[in-house]
């Protein structure tokens, strides 16, 4: 698996959809990705995930670099599914990470996942 580092401690572990023809209603004869970032600081911090399908995809990426039960913090942009729906498998995964939104993500995370996740908003 490729590792991509973007600059020193920051990381792109996202995942490459090669199937996919159409997003959101914009053409993609080539594909997309969903991308999510590891920034490996003081603490260690992963920014979105990737649609669940490539969930082993983005684990793989981030197990090559740390340990994922070492990420303190998930931030979690938006609720869609190519950026959140891996997250209630990673947060199982790696324990009770603290996961970082915004009032109305905290609402749509809760309301999509029914489970309970260590918010900060």
């Amino acid at each position: 698996m490729e590792i991509v580092e973007l600059k020193q401690g920051i990381y792109w572990v996202g995942a490459i959809d090669w199937n996919v023809r159409d997003f959101h209603g914009y053409s993609t004869p080539t594909g997309t990705t969903y991308n999510a970032y590891l920034i490996l600081d003081e603490k260690n911090v992963l920014v979105d995930t990737v649609k669940s399908s490539f969930y082993l995809e983005m684990l793989g990426r981030i197990s090559e670099i740390i340990d994922p039960k070492k990420i303190d913090f998930i931030i979690s942009n938006h609720v869609e599914m190519d950026h959140s729906s891996s997250l209630p498998q990673l947060v199982e995964r790696i324990g009770n990470p603290v996961v970082i939104t915004s009032e109305r993500g905290k609402k749509g995370l809760e309301k999509h996942y029914k489970r309970p996740m260590n918010f900060k908003v």
